[in-house]
């Protein structure tokens, strides 16, 4: 029987635009959106996702937000201890 069990867990996370660059000012925001939404369906049950934002941060973004498409995944491993 093993003294202990060890669990790890990997989270990707991606983001990209149909039509141009990722903006560097949308980078925090995108990074918070994704991890809420991953742990969110992560807690459902769910080991991967896609993602769906729009961003408005500053007066050059449209009114509706530049809008992101993602993907999040996660790989777990489980390891016995002796």
């Amino acid at each position: 029987m093993p003294k202990q069990i060890e669990m790890k867990a990997t989270v990707t996370i991606r983001w990209w635009r149909s039509v141009g660059e990722v903006k560097p000012e949308h980078v925090e925001a995108l990074e918070e959106s994704g991890w809420k939404r991953a742990t969110e369906m992560a807690q459902e049950g769910y080991t991967s996702g896609e993602l769906n934002d729009s961003i408005h941060m500053i007066d050059a973004d449209p009114e509706e937000g530049v809008g992101y498409t993602g993907w999040w995944e996660m790989e777990t491993a489980r390891t016995n201890k002796e």
